[in-house]
């Protein structure tokens, strides 16, 4: 196993504890899954599974991190339906999710798994804006432990494709957008708040 696969075989493992991470932290009452953020996660995280695979050239080492993210999410999102443990959704929040759908039926007419896997990293972006809303205004709380094993997932991810780098850019945008720049956010609100940045 090359260095590139190791990596990817790490980030697929740190996702997978980090979602862990992140279901016990639920199951005590220490987080609140946001029923926008996590319902595009997963929707998204399904058509970035297949997008990202022929992004990376069907590499399945380097996908591994987006296929444990998307069953993780799964898990969450199954336990937080249950439980009813979620906090309210917005109107914006609707639109977002309309938004996610959007791209899945551009990737769905078009077969462009490039342009949909790029559409989608907005996506990704825009659906932090509810949980990291929520967090702000103590709608929702959050710890830092899951989020900050997301960005270590993150970092071996982006490591992985950058130590066996075909050329192809675009296999960066999804471990840095969604996970370093998506989980850093949320990460940078949940220390805010702790240090009141966010007190009026």
């Amino acid at each position: 196993m090359n260095i590139s696969n190791l990596l990817g075989a790490l980030a697929g493992v740190a996702a997978l504890l980090a979602y862990a991470a992140y279901l016990r932290q639920a199951l005590r009452g220490e987080s609140t899954p946001n029923p926008a953020s996590w319902g595009i996660w997963f929707l998204a995280g399904i058509i970035n599974a297949f997008t990202y695979f022929s992004v990376v050239k069907g590499n399945i080492w380097q996908s591994l991190f987006v296929i444990a993210v998307t069953v993780s999410v799964g898990v969450v999102l199954c336990y937080a339906l249950l439980k009813g443990r979620f906090s309210k959704i917005t109107g914006v929040e609707k639109i977002i999710f309309a938004l996610a759908l959007c791209v899945g039926l551009f990737w769905q007419l078009t077969t462009n798994d490039r342009i949909a896997n790029l559409l989608l990293q907005g996506i990704y972006m825009i659906s932090y804006i509810p949980t990291l809303v929520a967090l702000i205004n103590a709608r929702a709380r959050e710890r830092p432990t899951s989020w900050l094993i997301a960005m270590c997932s993150y970092t071996l991810a982006t490591a992985a494709v950058a130590s066996n780098f075909s050329g192809d850019w675009i296999a960066f945008i999804s471990p840095v957008v969604n996970g370093l720049v998506g989980n850093g956010l949320v990460l940078t609100v949940i220390m805010g708040k702790k240090q009141n940045w966010f007190s009026t």
